[in-house]
């Protein structure tokens, strides 16, 4: 009996969730993680031109013995991210669960980034999740509450060299996950974050068989970087009832890495 219950806390079943961002290794993973929880899934991208990669990640969502939704969207664009929140309560009987998988990695020197590399790194890692916290809590609130999980980095408290404008937005998104919290605590919405390490992806520079990559994997405790579906186990509990009372939380999925002076 007491597993029985175990896993009914942990179960999504009828639950419709919302994940931007889905063309990414870590949007891909978040979505499988809640199918094979049961939720109905839409899966929207960050950027248009990205149908390969959401199809890709449709068909991990099939096999989990879902069927999932699928929209192209441009994440910059407001108008494009009202409708998907719109589209996601009529196609999933509400919206239940946001999950904001949106990043554009940037590095380089501080000195080299001028006005336009400025607005466009905010915009693709800040801006993004901004509007789309707003447009899925205007769904939410309409409907009695909801979930958000915002997908962050490590670099939100922990500063790297060539790398400034990135970790400052993701610390804004770690902030304004607390502040969103707050606000909208006694109107039935829970959000929270979780702070991915060095992930194991294509576009991060920890991949590059170089100087700094090589440097880097002897400074992870664990001597690996992260992969995308570590981060599932810690998304499913924040989605799920057990974390009914848990709000304005981060959990940090790095193999140990913050707890490195």
């Amino acid at each position: 009996m007491a597993s029985s219950n175990a896993s009914n806390d942990f179960s999504l079943e009828g639950k419709g969730a919302l994940i931007v961002g889905a063309e990414h290794p870590v949007g891909r993973a978040a979505a499988v993680a809640l199918a094979e929880a049961g939720a109905k899934i839409l899966l929207a991208s960050q950027e248009p031109g990205t149908d390969k990669q959401l199809k890709e990640a449709g068909k991990l969502v099939n096999a989990a013995g879902i069927k999932p939704v699928i929209r192209v969207q441009d994440a910059a664009t407001r108008a494009d991210v009202s409708a998907t929140a719109d589209l996601a309560a009529k196609e999933l009987g509400g919206l239940h669960i946001l999950v904001n998988a949106l990043d554009t990695p940037a590095y380089g020197p501080a000195e080299a980034n001028d006005d336009t590399a400025f607005d466009k790194i905010i915009e693709n890692n800040l801006k993004t999740v901004w509007m789309s916290c707003q447009e899925g809590a205007r769904v939410m609130l309409a409907r009695g509450g909801g979930v958000i999980v915002n997908i962050t980095s490590v670099l939100a408290e922990r500063g790297v060299p060539n790398a400034a404008l990135y970790c400052a937005a993701k610390a804004a998104v770690l902030n304004l996950t607390r502040a969103l919290a707050l606000e909208w605590a006694r109107k039935g919405i829970r959000v929270n974050a979780i702070q991915a390490g060095w992930l194991d992806d294509a576009s991060s520079p920890a991949n590059k068989d170089d100087e700094f990559s090589k440097t880097l994997l002897k400074y992870l405790p664990d001597n690996r970087l992260v992969k995308p579906e570590d981060l599932g186990g810690a998304l499913l509990y924040l989605c799920s009832p057990t974390a009914g009372f848990v709000t304005g939380e981060s959990i940090a999925v790095d193999g140990a890495l913050r707890a490195r002076v």
